[in-house]
């Protein structure tokens, strides 16, 4: 992801933004994120 984030920095937002939409969606449905949570910026 770093990678691209320096290369395509449209694309890495696409995505990111698309990343916090599902992670918001699972929360919601009671996912835990505190194991599988693996991007930390």
């Amino acid at each position: 992801m770093i990678a691209i984030k320096d290369t395509n920095p449209e694309t890495y937002n696409s995505m990111y933004d698309r990343y916090i939409e599902l992670k918001v969606t699972l929360s919601s449905l009671g996912v835990n994120f505190a194991e599988l949570d693996k991007i930390k910026q």
